[in-house]
């Protein structure tokens, strides 16, 4: 009996691992279903016909909601073990979102789920149950890690020769003030920037694509030291210290995301200070 099917090693939800033993339950875990997980979900096209024309006109296209059926089974060899079993596979897919894992060929992409139809349990012997579970992701985006890296603003320190029959060299040292980042998937993916004070006026140049788009994101703040804040480019909120509202102040709405390949976020303020600090957070995205 296999415990997932081929080319898959782990489905995981809320925690539970769909695909190995629960020493804690005293039962064993298979999935032999997960429709909706493989491709892209269904766009949001709609196309009008001409009028007396050939062909149709569509607007913008997004994509929709991703559905998920997992299907599989519990056994043990204590009957006892199968209804807690059954209660903790309930407890997992839950109605409010629980993080969906799915690991194939070593690389885990995960996704928020929530439970969206009647949950199938039917228990086909004293040891033995099978399941079938649909969830649906609001968000149809399957993501990876998420990448961080951090900079100060640009500045070149030292570096000089001593003017002697033998030239003496001290070697300088260069902030390049810019994060390059790669995302290897095929879906733009979301962007958090924090910028920590202390800094006057700090500007954020996002480049990436092949035609090198570029994206600015300027805000008049002025941050002292201990003090920062937070840029949710996706959900286009400023946040002061985790906290307030910072959107009044901001300049330029350059919102950008973590496009696939790579991208490069440049780091200025109106005001030199080599305290402040620029951090990027982008999570690798596929469709």
């Amino acid at each position: 009996m296999m415990g997932v099917p081929y080319g898959l090693s782990n489905v995981n939800i809320d925690g539970l691992d769909l695909a190995a033993v629960d020493v804690d339950l005293g039962v064993k875990f298979g999935v032999t279903t997960l429709s909706g997980w493989e491709g892209a979900s269904k766009p949001s096209l709609d196309l009008t016909n001409r009028v007396r024309s050939q062909g149709a006109i569509g607007g913008d296209s997004f994509s929709g909601p991703r559905h998920i059926t997992v299907g599989g089974w519990i056994r043990s060899r204590d009957p006892l073990r199968i209804l807690p079993a059954k209660d903790a596979l309930l407890s997992a897919f839950a109605r409010e979102e629980r993080l969906l894992t799915v690991t194939e060929v070593g690389v885990s992409r995960w996704a928020m789920v929530r439970r969206e139809d009647e949950p199938i349990i039917t228990r086909k012997s004293r040891w033995y149950a099978e399941y079938s579970v649909q969830v649906a992701a609001e968000d149809s985006r399957k993501f990876g890690n998420v990448l961080t890296q951090a900079t100060r603003l640009p500045a070149t320190s030292g570096g000089f020769t001593y003017p002697h029959t033998y030239p003496y060299v001290i070697a300088s040292t260069t902030v390049s003030g810019q994060v390059f980042l790669t995302n290897p998937g095929n879906e733009t993916g979301p962007v958090t920037l924090r910028i920590d004070g202390p800094v006057k006026g700090p500007v954020v140049t996002h480049t990436a694509g092949d035609l090198k788009r570029q994206l600015q994101f300027a805000t008049s703040l002025e941050l002292g030291v201990g003090e920062w804040i937070d840029v949710d480019m996706e959900n286009h909120l400023v946040l002061a210290n985790g906290q307030s509202s910072r959107a009044g102040w901001v300049t330029q709405r350059g919102w950008s995301g973590f496009e696939p390949g790579l991208n490069t976020w440049a780091f200025t303020a109106a005001v030199f200070n080599p305290g402040a600090q620029l951090t990027v957070m982008a999570t690798e995205s596929w469709q």
